[in-house]
């Protein structure tokens, strides 16, 4: 069963008795969104949890002038929208489909009843919301103590630990720039200054790290 599975894959029910899980989908549904459709808006009520089955979620926030900063992007077995859940707070963020995606929603009133009656997971969603924080705190470093070239370096040779020397972007430079709080001709002309200096390589939309110590150095660097 897809839902099934996918609640499994959530970081706080992945020890969950599957008498929980089976508690839990019978009041979700699954919601299909098409590729740049919106899901909720930053400032929106919560009405519950989303769950990733398939597809890809950008979180983002943007100012009134239309600058967009993202703050992450969510893939299968990811969880959405938990904050506003303990705090009862509105939505923080705002979340669009990068891809057509699917996603199972569980209602607000469902979900906190189901955590109260286990205090296992109470216990086990709170480690998860440190995470989450810790990727926040991870991104203001990011931003406020690192140029935008250390900050490419840093996401190029993040790629390569997870996909090899040679790999895909996940995004246009127009998305990574929003991803890594800059815009896109800054990108596209950082990425060309690496390859000039043979740092990488690009062909046929694939990026080839051929010098990972001078990308290393840059990332390091202390300025």
């Amino acid at each position: 069963m897809e839902a099934l599975g996918a609640l499994k894959r959530v970081l706080f029910l992945r020890d969950a008795d599957e008498q929980i899980l089976h508690r839990l989908l019978a009041r979700s549904r699954t919601v299909d969104v098409g590729r740049n459709e919106v899901l909720f808006l930053r400032g929106e009520p919560c009405y519950g949890l989303y769950i990733v089955l398939e597809g890809a979620i950008r979180l983002y926030n943007s100012s009134a002038s239309g600058r967009e900063q993202v703050i992450g992007v969510e893939r299968t077995g990811s969880v959405i929208g938990e904050l506003p859940l303990f705090d009862g707070g509105n939505q923080p963020y705002s979340a669009e489909a990068m891809t057509p995606s699917r996603l199972l929603f569980i209602p607000r009133e469902h979900f906190l009843a189901t955590l109260h009656t286990h205090p296992e997971l109470m216990q086990a969603a709170l480690r998860a919301l440190a995470i989450r924080v810790r990727r926040l705190l991870h991104l203001v470093e990011e931003l406020s103590l690192h140029e935008v070239p250390e900050r490419i370096a840093r996401y190029l040779l993040a790629q390569v630990k997870e996909k090899g020397a040679c790999f895909t972007l996940d995004y246009t430079h127009a998305e990574l720039a929003a991803q890594l709080g800059t815009v896109r001709e800054v990108v596209t002309r950082t990425l060309n200054r690496f390859r000039k200096a043979g740092w990488i390589a690009v062909q046929n939309g694939q990026i080839t790290v051929t010098d990972p110590e001078a990308l290393q150095a840059l990332a390091c660097s202390d300025r």
